[in-house]
């Protein structure tokens, strides 16, 4: 039973890490694709729907991919929730820090659990 917890907890680690790589890529190649711009004007920095597709894209990819690398690697479901809950609890405190919209706040929790679920039929499609 300690090697199973064990597996598992270093399978949620390396998920989480892969997901956090891949969310700082998808972040990188907004702003190189659409950069934010400051307006001297109201003091605000503006950021463009480029970036934000990016960051969006970019929760489902890492959180999949995260999710999935952990089921595989676990050899169970529980640490690719993790690493789900792991990129919700991020988009979360990132927009409440930040003062999003509501609607921002809406896609960081589902675009995640979106992303788990399908990386659990996935990983079980497999494994079958």
């Amino acid at each position: 039973m300690t090697r199973t917890i064990l597996r598992s907890a270093m399978a949620a680690a390396i998920g989480i890490v892969v997901a956090f790589g891949l969310i700082w890529l998808a972040q990188y190649a907004g702003s190189e694709i659409a950069p934010a711009e400051y307006d001297p004007a109201t003091g605000e920095i503006l950021i463009p729907i480029g970036s934000t597709i990016a960051l969006v894209v970019g929760w489902f990819i890492a959180t999949f991919a995260g999710s999935w690398l952990a089921m595989r690697i676990s050899g169970g479901t529980g640490a690719g929730w993790v690493v789900a809950g792991a990129v919700i609890g991020a988009a979360l405190y990132t927009a409440i820090d930040f003062a999003d919209t509501w609607w921002m706040m809406v896609l960081g929790v589902t675009v995640p659990l979106a992303a788990v679920w399908l990386a659990q039929r996935a990983a079980s499609i497999i494994a079958e």
